[in-house]
């Protein structure tokens, strides 16, 4: 034994410094080499993963949130896809009526996170008609949920309008103020949770935004702090089948991803009468071809980019003056005119999955929120809402 340790305590701190390196760079590449993520990102494989957050009402477990998340390690593109809760499914061999009952269902039948995760992740698939596999979940419910939140150093994100919402019975009250508001777990929580006028819909959009802000802070150094804090709560509460090391290789991955390199989506469809989403299998399709391997962000078939402009802000003749700043510019604005309600942000929407006319003109206009929302069976490719941020000069 002494023969063994008198060599290396003989050694410099030069010495111990490389040979440290040595070691974490051995272990570092046999653990990218290991685990299936790490070595999925060093190949350059897409990687589809399914985030699944779960409430507890009546004792029963319903995924309350749904978002099915592909990552292209090669471009350095990630897509999020929304699927609303209330999704019209109907499987064969089961009485489900919509997809936010797979999780309920599941759970009440094995009192297993990880079971009822994976038959939500195949009952994903069946939705995307079997088109990919969705290998990774990661299930969080409302506790661990505030517990991340509060970790990460919390949230800021600009509320648009006051947001007020009372429920005695389930004893949940919601309150927030318009503008910017730094939300802890907690407030998180019930922001995300905040369906109001808009329903599910607008809770989407507002878990989007939520989203993006989210991995804004990752840039924080407050964030990298609290890594093993961050470690013993995903090992603890958070149930997901990626293990610790592929967790950490995914957050630096995306870490400094660039924003424009994200596409907010949600299923395509629209509800039906009896309130659930009735997806369009069509547009489906076609947002999926935009996502799949091998796939590239095409710029729109026709000539020119197709724009629809509604002016939301109050002010009078700003469609008309955006529309001849747009046309300068070189975008076909063949439809414009005022929105019914105002509102305070610019909306831009990207009706074909190529996000850079959107996001070209957002940058036009200096101003404006992009999202996709496909829709080829319309003959417009972006849909601008212009909002109270919009400053152009109509004089």
């Amino acid at each position: 034994m002494n023969r063994i340790l008198k060599p290396i305590s003989n050694l410099n701190l030069n010495q111990l410094s490389l040979l440290a390196f040595a070691v974490i760079l051995s272990l570092s590449l046999y653990l990218s080499w290991a685990n299936p993520i790490s070595r999925s990102i060093r190949k350059g494989e897409r990687i589809n993963a399914l985030l699944i957050g779960t409430d507890i009402v009546d004792y029963a477990r319903h995924s309350d949130t749904l978002i099915f998340a592909s990552y292209d390690p090669v471009r350095r593109f990630l897509d999020i896809i929304s699927i609303p809760r209330d999704t019209r499914f109907s499987p064969k061999g089961y009485n489900f009526k919509k997809i936010n009952e797979v999780y309920a269902y599941h759970y009440r039948t094995k009192q297993n996170d990880a079971f009822a995760a994976i038959e939500v992740c195949k009952a994903v698939e069946e939705l995307f008609q079997n088109r990919l596999e969705i290998p990774y979940y990661v299930t969080i419910n409302y506790s661990s949920f505030k517990k991340f939140i509060d970790l990460i150093g919390g949230i800021k994100v600009d509320i648009e309008e006051p947001m007020n919402y009372d429920d005695q019975a389930g004893n949940l009250h919601i309150h927030f103020n318009a503008g910017v508001n730094h939300l802890d777990g907690a407030k998180a929580l019930e922001y995300v949770r905040f369906r109001g006028k808009a329903g599910d819909l607008g809770r989407i959009f507002r878990q989007q935004l939520f989203v993006k802000s989210f991995l804004l802070r990752w840039k924080n150094p407050y964030f990298i702090f609290n890594l093993p804090k961050i470690a013993k709560l995903l090992m603890t509460e958070i149930f997901t089948n990626i293990n610790t090391w592929d967790a950490f290789s995914g957050i630096i991955e995306v870490k400094d991803i660039n924003m424009k390199n994200i596409r907010f989506s949600q299923l395509p469809g629209q509800p039906n009468k009896k309130g659930y989403w009735e997806y369009d299998t069509d547009n489906l399709n076609g947002l999926l071809n935009k996502i799949l391997p091998n796939r590239d962000l095409n710029p729109s078939k026709s000539p020119n980019i197709r724009v629809e402009i509604w002016n939301a802000t109050g002010t009078g003749k700003m469609a008309e003056q955006v529309t001849w700043i747009l046309r300068k510019s070189g975008f076909d604005v063949i439809d414009w005119g005022n929105f019914t309600t105002r509102q305070k942000k610019t909306l831009i929407k990207d009706l074909t999955g190529d996000l850079r006319g959107a996001q070209r003109i957002s940058e036009i206009l200096n101003c404006g929120e992009v999202i996709t929302r496909y829709d080829e069976k319309r003959l417009i490719d972006i849909s601008v809402i212009l909002g109270e941020d919009c400053k152009i000069n109509t004089k």
